[in-house]
């Protein structure tokens, strides 16, 4: 009998870290926002008959055509702005096959919102940055305080982005 108590906390465990976190699912996707591709997708080419590859191409040159007219160009958006040990403002959206995430939490305000809500917030946010992945590193931090109207008296941000091109860039900054 003793076994089974000590079996049972792991299970609990491993059982809630299996359901995830719906709060952040955004349930009303947008059909126009870059979506990452399942990295299998580009694997499964098919030669037909005639010698020409289809499905993993077609499916890369249409993903191309509709992340060009996209929102934004990017599929995942990671800001942490801290002030201090307790006050920060982190923002997190990710798109991807499997579904659309996104979560506000500002300590500075007491403000945090999560899935459809923060979508909805960060969605005009997010069409009105002007950088790109060849942006230097500066202007896109200064960007990004002004258009989230932060402060910066920040002591540390982390921004990290996945362009749609594939392109990844982590931006970094201490005081």
């Amino acid at each position: 009998m003793k076994n089974v108590k000590w079996l049972a906390i792991p299970m609990s465990m491993l059982l809630l870290a299996a359901c995830g976190n719906d709060d952040e699912k955004v349930k009303d996707k947008p059909k126009d926002a870059p979506t990452e591709q399942n990295e299998s997708t580009t694997d499964n080419n098919a030669t037909t008959n005639n010698g020409t590859t289809d499905n993993a191409d077609n499916n890369a040159n249409n993903n191309a055509v509709s992340n060009a007219n996209a929102s934004f160009d990017f599929t995942h958006f990671s800001l942490d702005v801290d002030y201090s040990e307790t006050k920060s403002f982190e923002v997190e959206y990710e798109n991807e096959q499997s579904g659309v995430e996104a979560s506000i939490e500002d300590d500075i305000n007491g403000d945090n919102s999560y899935g459809d809500e923060a979508y909805e917030r960060l969605e005009p946010i997010f069409q009105s940055f002007k950088f790109g992945a060849s942006t230097p590193e500066d202007e896109v931090i200064t960007e990004v305080l002004n258009v989230f109207n932060l402060r910066d008296d920040y002591t540390e941000l982390e921004l990290e982005i996945r362009f749609t091109d594939g392109t990844e860039k982590e931006y970094h900054n201490r005081k």
